[in-house]
């Protein structure tokens, strides 16, 4: 068997792999454009007498916590015909990428999981949730001195969509870094409908939303709002369509978002829905990189063990002396980062723990109490004191 990148010979291989793996059928244009996007040399495939057996895609990303841009390797359409599975074809092609990644310098890596047990035996780990809200007309909020405006806007106006939309992304860990190729050939391209921005008074946009309504439903795509006054905008908006719709979706709410108790009537339909997974590609870098809130001097060791990635294997000593940047010590160990006595000082986890903890979507003290990591009390909450607080929050697709 070979494993090699793909070239564009290869691509509509690739392509009636993917339907046929997950089971969808893309017309011509769909295909046109898939073609369009995709670049062979993201791709890594499996071959045997020239036919592919199996493949994924790594697609190149920034996203940031705390303002600190972090690259990101983002796994996508990974397939395999049925007769070449369970042979680790998977396995190896997540070992070869994972190298790569770790070489480009990218620390994290995302993926949407078909299935999360199967990821988390490679080192992803669940890092966010997403809400969705369903409500009846007779639920449609309606408030008063809301002094701004919506307007339709096209794709031309990306460049006011990706202002909004950055500065939502700060309040949060993880949201993707979006530029205008991805806006135009992934988010417009997949969430298709009709735009709108809330503008103040001073003609300022604060909000905005991607919506359709058809067949007696609304069904908004994306609601990005940064205020009160844009919120409440925005929903003044959706209200507006009370005579085309019996039904309103919300697709995809951050779930550290006010909703439903912010609404007049909260009894709503709501969906809480596991998403996106990742995983720490290497360790060092992501520590040195990480904006630590040291606000105190101190001095914690990680005992880190990756089953997959190797390099990880290791115990870190982080040593703050304020205000200076956190210092960051890799010590290699042996048996996956394992020491060969019991620690008497540090914190010991996996990789999916240490990933999930420092995005803040499960706190030390919460891992501590289910036994996923070990630690002393205090050591705990000096981890849990420097992690950066923000919620974690995702609300794209690859």
């Amino acid at each position: 068997m070979e494993f090699r990148k793909l070239t564009n010979s290869d691509m509509e291989d690739s392509i009636k792999l993917s339907q046929f793996a997950f089971q969808y059928t893309l017309n011509d244009e769909e295909r046109l454009h898939r073609l369009n996007v995709m670049r062979p040399e993201d791709s890594i495939g499996v071959y045997s007498d020239g036919e592919l057996l199996a493949k994924l895609t790594t697609l190149p990303f920034l996203v940031q916590i705390n303002d600190v841009d972090f690259k990101m390797g983002g796994v996508s359409g990974v397939a395999t015909y049925p007769e070449y599975r369970r042979n680790g074809l998977v396995k190896k092609l997540l070992q070869l990428e994972l190298k790569e990644m770790k070489d480009k310098e990218q620390s994290l890596s995302y993926l949407y999981p078909f299935s999360v047990p199967f990821y988390r035996k490679y080192g992803w780990e669940l890092i966010v949730d997403y809400q969705k809200l369903t409500l009846t007309r007779e639920q449609l909020p309606r408030f008063q001195h809301v002094n701004g405006s919506i307007k339709k806007i096209t794709e031309d106006s990306i460049g006011t969509l990706n202002d909004i939309y950055t500065k939502y992304a700060r309040n949060y860990n993880g949201m993707l870094k979006r530029d205008e190729n991805w806006w135009r050939d992934w988010v417009l391209y997949r969430k298709k409908g009709r735009m709108v921005v809330y503008y103040t008074e001073n003609s300022e946009p604060k909000g905005y939303i991607i919506y359709e309504a058809k067949e007696r439903k609304m069904t908004v795509k994306e609601f990005i709002a940064l205020d009160d006054e844009s919120r409440k905008g925005i929903w003044n908006f959706i209200s507006n369509h009370d005579s085309m719709a019996d039904e309103y979706v919300i697709e995809q709410f951050p779930l550290n978002e006010p909703y439903p108790y912010w609404l007049p009537d909260p009894k709503i339909k709501k969906e809480v829905i596991p998403y996106f997974m990742a995983r720490i590609v290497d360790v060092e870098q992501f520590l040195n990189l990480y904006p630590f809130q040291n606000e105190e001097d101190f001095t914690l060791f990680l005992h880190i063990s990756d089953d997959f990635a190797i390099w990880n294997a290791a115990t870190f000593q982080l040593t703050a002396m304020k205000p200076d940047k956190v210092m960051v010590r890799k010590y290699p160990t042996k048996n996956k980062g394992t020491c060969q006595y019991e620690p008497k000082r540090g914190i010991s986890c996996d990789i999916k723990d240490l990933t999930t903890m420092l995005l803040n979507y499960q706190s030390p003290t919460q891992l501590l109490k289910i036994q996923r990591i070990k630690g002393s009390r205090e050591e705990i909450e000096l981890l849990e004191r420097i992690i950066v607080k923000k919620p974690t929050a995702f609300i794209d697709f690859f």
